[in-house]
């Protein structure tokens, strides 16, 4: 499933992706190759409600397997069995997105945002037993 996003700023939307999915109960990784961006997110998902935390693990390579419902990976990686996908940052190798169930992007406004749209035309045509 795309997501337009009001301006390039992606943080506090990703967030709020990863809240619903948290609480529908459904374990998430999310993609966030860019460690300023992943260092942001692991902060919002501690604090950005003052009455709220999405419980969380940043994973690094050479980690074991974890228990934990959300994992920020940097690297193609599922430590903790997801079948969601919430992309925060570039797309992922698109094998590795083939592998969840179900996958979440954020299309920016402008030209960046029609290079994403049209790559994900182009996943879907060659994906369409997945929803995204």
């Amino acid at each position: 499933m795309t997501h337009a996003l009001p301006s390039p700023k992606r943080a506090g939307l990703v967030v709020r992706e990863v809240e619903r999915l948290y609480s529908e109960g459904r374990k998430t990784i999310v993609w966030v190759a860019d460690d300023r961006l992943r260092t942001v997110l692991d902060e919002y998902l501690w604090t950005y409600e003052q009455l709220s935390f999405v419980p969380h693990i940043v994973w690094t390579e050479g980690m074991d397997k974890v228990r934990d419902p959300v994992v920020l990976v940097a690297q193609e990686a599922n430590p903790n069995g997801a079948e969601a996908l919430v992309i925060a940052d570039e797309v992922p190798p698109e094998d590795w997105v083939s592998t969840f169930d179900e996958v979440h992007d954020f299309i920016p406004p402008g030209d960046e945002g029609v290079e994403r749209e049209a790559w994900w035309t182009r996943w879907r045509e060659v994906h369409k037993e997945k929803s995204v």
